[in-house]
């Protein structure tokens, strides 16, 4: 687990994120969800090629995905589910988890407008 400094995703960061993609990718996936988590954290410098500088001396190395952050991405989800404003399946061919469709719009939208 990170130290947790001014660049941790908070709960209500990783919720923002989701509901940013949804609301331009209503027909998606879990997978897709988590690639936008993984994205910002490797912007943000959190994971992948890390580089510290200790006593002088640089040391690169990768850092995953904490599994702090994958609780949060699940909590997000799970609150999203229940909800209502995400639901499984998207189509005929996807019709489960981990393909989400948005059921509720407005819901999203003022999440949006909140977040």
């Amino acid at each position: 687990m990170r130290n947790h400094n001014e660049m941790d995703l908070t709960k209500d960061d990783i919720l923002k994120m989701i509901v940013r993609h949804l609301s331009v990718f209503p027909l998606t996936s879990l997978a897709a969800i988590r690639e936008v988590i993984g994205s910002s954290l490797k912007q943000r410098g959190l994971i992948s090629g890390v580089t510290e500088h200790i006593s002088g001396a640089a040391a690169t190395y990768n850092r995953k995905i904490s599994d702090e952050d994958i609780r949060l991405m699940n909590d997000c989800i799970y609150e999203l589910l229940n909800s209502r404003i995400i639901t499984p399946g998207n189509n005929l061919d996807h019709m489960d988890l981990p393909w989400i469709h948005v059921s509720d719009q407005e819901k999203l939208k003022h999440m949006y407008h909140e977040h």
